[in-house]
């Protein structure tokens, strides 16, 4: 069995060919004005059906149900949401007014259109694009599990919409399987799956994506839902890279990565345990990789990070290899920590190399300038006590010990003041006192062997 524990750090890995330009262009878009959407006043529930002609059902769920329509006077397909209009004050109503404002906003190629809103006295109509290919939970039970090169397609469209909607404060806080739809009708495997991202009923949106911003309200689908959550302490965007991390690892293996019926159960085998790839079908994904440093076992340990500190952003996912498939380019780290940690390793590194060079430089100086001393000596340089220090080309008397800390010194022999030896006052102080001193003993040594004829004073 596999197993890693829930701090591992990011890696990269295996690619497949996916069209990366268009994905930046997707998330160039702008945002469309509130205007864009009509909301129109109907009179009756009879009155949308005079616009639409209302075909299959598709869906339902706990606000509505889900239609295939047609427009009647241009025959374009959509799908149209029909709600009974919830009561006043009600959290059905926040919900709605929520998904409405948020999808008013967006404009994405992953993210579901809407295209204008009806309303009645009893119900509420969201006219949005059709998905024909339904649910992308239920195309998973149909194949069980996808290839990795599929599962990157659709990560990559994924995290695309998803960081589309955090550079706009946006949490989406309930990512699942099923909120993801599939666009079009999968014939068959060679078919690319084009996904949707869709209800945003539990969407927030924030000031900002800060500390000064965080959630607290518990809410979500409890397999996708984010440890933070779960323990009440707060939380942020980073709950939707967790959710992510845990629809890739079901995509894969057709499993989800943590099971249990109960929030507190769930909460201690994540913390507990940690992630683990048990299934068969790990023992192959990414192995036979081109970046053998970076498989999606990897990536999946850092989306799954119960630190939200350490999970790979939306945008690092979207550059990593996993995704791109470009070898050239080097493990970016998961998060700005980790940023900060190599940036300080390099300063260091480099620091280090500085002062290494600059000891070296030191020492070099010391023993040219100290060879120097000699040769003045010999030719009975002119020793002043007033002289300033720093101008002074005399050494000490002859029988005097060459002081270890460079200054003004009082002559063993006479008492009286005496200029420090040649010594070239480096603008960095050295790092290594053992350069020094090796120095200073062979400037020692250098007077010792002086003829004492040379020494004498004039």
């Amino acid at each position: 069995m596999f197993q890693v524990g829930p701090r591992r750090r990011m890696t990269l890995e295996d690619a497949s060919g996916f069209d990366m330009a268009t994905t930046r262009r997707n998330r160039d878009k702008l945002d469309k004005p509130d205007g864009d959407i009509p909301l129109k006043r109907l009179n009756g529930d009879d009155d949308i059906k005079r616009i639409y002609h209302f075909g299959r059902k598709l869906g339902q769920g706990g606000f509505g149900v889900v239609y295939e329509a047609t427009h009647i006077e241009t025959q374009t397909k959509w799908a149209i949401k029909e709600i009974c209009r919830p009561e006043a004050g009600s959290w059905k109503v926040k919900m709605l007014e929520h998904e409405i404002n948020i999808l008013k906003q967006v404009n994405h190629a992953h993210i579901i259109h809407l295209q204008e809103v009806y309303n009645t006295s009893k119900m509420i109509y969201l006219v949005t694009e059709l998905c024909v290919g339904g649910e992308l939970k239920q195309l998973l039970l149909q194949r069980n599990f996808f290839t990795e090169d599929e599962t990157k397609h659709i990560i990559c469209c994924l995290a695309d919409a998803v960081d589309y909607l955090h550079k706009r404060n946006i949490v989406h806080r309930d990512l699942k399987l099923e909120n993801i739809l599939v666009k079009n009708s999968i014939v068959d495997n060679n078919d690319k799956i084009n996904i949707k991202v869709t209800d945003f009923g539990l969407s927030v949106q924030t000031n900002g994506l800060g500390i000064d911003h965080i959630l607290t309200e518990s809410c979500g689908t409890l397999t996708y839902m984010a440890p933070e959550i779960m323990s009440g302490r707060g939380y942020s965007h980073w709950c939707d890279v967790w959710s992510m991390g845990v629809i890739i690892y079901w995509l894969l293996c057709g499993e989800p990565p943590f099971v249990s019926k109960t929030k507190s159960k769930l909460l201690e085998e994540i913390t507990e345990k940690g992630l683990r790839f048990k299934q068969s079908v790990w023992a192959t994904t990414s192995d036979c990789s081109k970046i053998p440093a970076s498989t999606a076992k990897k990536v999946l340990t850092c989306l799954l990070d119960v630190d939200p500190s350490y999970r790979m952003s939306p945008s690092q996912l979207l550059e990593n290899p996993w995704i791109t498939g470009d070898t050239g380019v080097p493990s970016t780290p998961c998060n700005v920590l980790e940023m900060m940690r190599q940036h300080l390793e390099e300063k260091d590194s480099a620091q280090t190399l500085e002062d290494s060079s600059l000891s070296s430089s030191e020492e070099t100086s010391h023993v040219s300038e100290d060879s120097g001393a000699v040769s003045a000596e010999s030719n009975h340089a002119k020793f002043s006590s007033g002289m300033d220090s720093s101008f002074s080309n005399t050494t000490c008397p002859p029988g005097v010990k060459l002081p270890a800390d460079p200054g003004v010194k009082r002559c063993a022999g006479t008492g009286q003041k005496t200029a420090p030896c040649v010594r070239k006052v480096s603008k960095r102080p050295s790092t290594s006192c053992k350069t020094k001193s090796e120095a200073h003993k062979a400037s020692a040594m250098a007077k010792s062997n002086t003829p004492k004829q040379q020494n004498e004073r004039p």
